[in-house]
């Protein structure tokens, strides 16, 4: 298999069938140097990535034997630029289209940290997806703003060495990237996670480096942790009425927050069963998994590190979950172009945790919690920067709704339908109840309507003798037993 010697998992069969992407780029050789310089600045200005050249758009092989001198000029189109970005050229032997011996040229662009890379003219490329465009006056002006945020990644952090790294994290990384053979150093050096200190010649990690690694970042960056808060009620209550009935801190490296962070979450949310229109249960969760997931990934991955004494929280209420992330929108990326625009504040995370596979791109994950939402009867979410920058992004479950249209899916049982109107409100209320769990225990029902346990029973009792419920347990007295609605 052909395949890059500085990037083993970029393959032929990538280069040729993979889409174009925010990191990967292909061009024909019949580019002209000043116009491949300005897709080398784009990349550079964004999150860096692969341009192959000698390959058409459409992914044919047409190699460099029409046009031979341009394999070394297309080495030397920085010369086009205001400054040279960190560039590896890395040449392939291949088969091209005419099924001849050929050449298809690599180039593995790094970020450019520190300066925007600008072409002779003066102008400023960025890539932007699957596109690199030329950038306003005013776009150059806000990316100019944003540039001291990525040198953060870049910063080492005093006594973080490679022991603190967490072995599992980086085990799976190793196998993402196909450099399962090379020792754990030499993975993190050739990343740039791990560094010599120029000032005690210490190998440390970098920030990126003990964020995506470290077995515990807080250790050495006390705001990368996120903390889970889920209350009784609408809002957070002060002093003696606080109302917080689960609280729970992670601080773990990036990649098992995004896993772990959303699967903690899943267990504080309630499920909705009903009756769908074939007469079969139907379990509907409170928010779409997605949404949340997604909105955990990017926080994790987009939002400010550099903010003190700010750090992730997720809060929970009854009828909302506010997913909350330090830093105002970064880049050309405001509130109206949410779902289409694209831009990572912490370029060497985005791009380390989307080889993980956890991190889409922001323009396709945005767009689909719109549609989960809709998807599940639920209002649009909410996204909004606070005046102390923290954006927020509000899920809401619309409960009351829910309950409605599960009321009138347990009118579409013949056996409830029949009897809707002749049920007293409390009767409705433990239907609604039991449909909301597929079942539940007299303790459970006396307690949501609020009556006593021996009242709850005769109430049951009827509605059992109606033959709408029936208890489902080995015997009376199981503990396990619940009583369920009679389909």
């Amino acid at each position: 298999m052909i395949s890059s010697k500085i990037n083993p998992a970029i393959t032929l069969e990538y280069l040729c069938n993979n889409r174009e992407n925010q990191n990967f780029d292909r061009k024909s050789s019949s580019i002209s140097e000043l116009d491949l310089a300005n897709h080398i600045a784009g990349m550079a200005n964004a999150d860096g990535g692969i341009l192959a050249v000698g390959i058409s758009n459409n992914g044919e092989i047409v190699g460099f034997n029409s046009c031979p001198d341009k394999l070394n000029q297309f080495r030397k189109s920085v010369q086009y630029l205001n400054a040279e970005p960190e560039i590896k050229y890395e040449e392939l032997s291949v088969v091209n289209v005419k099924n001849e011996d050929d050449t298809v040229l690599l180039l593995h662009i790094a970020i450019s940290l520190n300066k925007l890379i600008r072409n002779q003219k003066d102008e400023v490329y960025l890539r932007r997806g699957d596109s690199t465009i030329k950038l306003t006056d005013e776009q150059i002006q806000v990316l100019k703003m944003d540039r001291p945020d990525v040198s953060f990644e870049d910063e080492l952090v005093p006594y973080a060495t490679i022991d603190i790294i967490d072995k599992e994290v980086l085990s799976i990384y190793k196998q993402k990237i196909d450099a399962e053979d090379k020792s754990d150093e030499e993975v993190l050096r050739a990343r740039g996670f791990l560094r010599e200190s120029i000032v005690n010649g210490q190998k440390l990690l970098t920030k990126a480096g003990v964020l995506l690694f470290a077995q515990d970042p807080s250790i050495y960056l006390p705001t990368a942790r996120i903390r889970i808060v889920k209350f009784d009620g609408n809002e957070m209550l002060p002093g003696k009425d606080l109302n917080i009935i689960k609280d729970k801190t992670f601080a773990l490296p990036l990649y098992k927050a995004i896993k772990e962070v959303p699967e903690f979450v899943h267990t504080q949310l309630r499920d909705s069963t009903h009756l769908n229109s074939e007469g079969e249960f139907e379990t509907i969760p409170e928010y779409p998994e997605f949404t949340y997931v997604e909105g955990v990934t990017n926080a994790v991955t987009h939002r400010n590190y550099v903010m003190g004494g700010e750090y992730i929280k997720i809060f929970i209420y009854n009828n909302r979950m506010e997913i909350r992330s330090p830093g105002k929108l970064a880049g050309l990326v405001t509130l109206e172009n949410l779902q289409t625009e694209r831009y990572s504040r912490n370029r060497v995370i985005a791009r380390t945790l989307t080889e993980f596979g956890v991190v889409r791109e922001l323009s396709e994950g945005i767009p689909r919690i719109y549609r989960e939402m809709k998807k599940y009867f639920l209002e649009e979410p909410e996204f909004k920067v606070t005046s102390s920058d923290i954006f927020i992004l509000t899920l809401k479950n619309n409960y009351l709704s829910r309950n409605a249209r599960q009321e009138d899916d347990l009118k579409k049982n013949s056996a409830i339908s029949d009897n809707w109107n002749n049920f007293n409100e409390t009767e409705r209320k433990i239907l609604q109840f039991l449909a909301d769990r597929d079942g539940a225990k007299n303790s459970e029902i006396a307690n949501f309507i609020e009556r006593s346990p021996s009242t709850t029973r005769k109430i049951l009792a009827e509605l059992k003798n109606k033959n709408i419920i029936y208890w489902n347990g080995i015997s009376q007295n199981d503990p396990k037993g619940k009583y369920k609605i009679r389909m």
